[in-house]
């Protein structure tokens, strides 16, 4: 029944991906155009309501194309791209194959969301198939010092692992941000060249300006690495809260002093940074798209700062809670 579950669901995140890939232009490549021109529709395959591209009825069609140097040619759109009947449509040719020249507004929020999507559908795979071998047990490594998932459930979510987790959803949604906050920078139809921004000045508002996708990429693996050091130090707490004494001996020396107010004070400031970063290089009058896309890195980072300031607790506050706990009288 596991097996069936997760078979469905695989196949509900594979037509979503398809989906995806269709209505956010990933087909039609690059952001800088070779050349563009305008379409006439000639004949159309259709696709759908349910299939390989998803959800929704889309048109294959083919077209006869002029381009703005007076060459003509017959080319087939990807799904999606045009529909029967259009005529004098702008169009655009990239590296990797034609598309309607109306905005690029999805030229990095397309490709993150699709990745995010064809992740999912390979995990829900992978799962359908172990809960279709036979005999597959879980086995529990051999550990110096065990605990169960009774003992992590029972162990209480202490502020320092509650900052992890929540530094960890904050990487994720620094990526999207990311994306989210390239739609309005790349909200333009493409030209011939290299493509031209109607918002620049977005570009002088964030703190850090890296290549379109790097700064999600860094994210989801800070937040990889953060979740599985926020686990860990879960199930240390388990331990504690189990083993009591014994196991806090083999453990280095708890340091005995506050955390420190610095790494605070310097997100602060990063932040404070951020935000006159927006106000000066945006004009007044920009949309509030436009200003919340300006503000991205402000945004993050007054998270990061609200997220360390409300849950602030010393490593010795930490093993004090997790004792106090252990020593509670255990249920029979």
């Amino acid at each position: 029944m596991r097996a069936l579950v997760l078979g469905l669901a695989a196949v509900l995140a594979f037509l979503a991906l398809a989906t995806t890939v269709r209505t956010t232009d990933v087909l039609v490549g690059s952001v800088d155009a070779v050349r563009v021109g305008t379409a006439t529709v000639s004949s159309c395959a259709e696709h759908g309501p349910v299939g390989r591209w998803g959800f929704g009825t889309s048109y294959e069609c083919t077209a006869d194309v002029r381009w703005n140097d007076g060459r003509t040619e017959q080319l087939t759109f990807p799904p999606g791209q045009l529909e029967p009947g259009e005529r004098e449509v702008a169009v655009f040719q990239s590296n990797t194959g034609p598309g309607r020249n109306d905005s690029a507004r999805w030229f990095l929020a397309g490709p993150l969301a699709s990745m995010v999507l064809a992740l999912l559908t390979l995990w829900l795979v992978v799962a359908m198939v172990l809960a279709l071998l036979p005999g597959r047990k879980n086995r529990q490594k051999q550990e110096e010092w065990p605990v169960t998932k009774d003992d992590l459930k029972a162990t209480p979510v202490t502020r320092r692992v509650r900052r992890l987790r929540l530094f960890a959803w904050l990487g994720l949604a620094t990526a999207v941000a990311e994306g989210l906050a390239s739609m309005p920078f790349f909200d333009a139809p493409r030209k011939v060249g290299v493509f031209s921004s109607p918002w620049p000045q977005l570009e002088d508002a964030w703190l850090v300006d890296l290549p379109s996708g790097v700064l999600a990429g860094f994210a989801v693996l800070v937040a990889a690495g953060i979740g599985l050091i926020a686990e860990s130090v879960h199930k240390d707490g388990a331990r504690l809260v189990r083993y009591g004494q014994p196991y806090l001996d083999t453990k280095k020396q708890v340091p005995s002093g506050g955390t420190s107010w610095v790494p605070t004070a310097l997100i602060a400031a990063l932040a404070l940074g951020a935000l006159v970063k927006v106000v000066v290089a945006l004009p007044a009058n920009a949309p509030l798209v436009v200003w919340l896309a300006g503000s991205r890195d402000a945004l993050v980072l007054l998270t990061i700062l609200t997220v360390t300031i409300c849950t602030r607790q010393s490593a010795k506050d930490m093993v004090a809670q997790l004792m106090r706990r252990s020593m509670e009288p255990k249920p029979r």
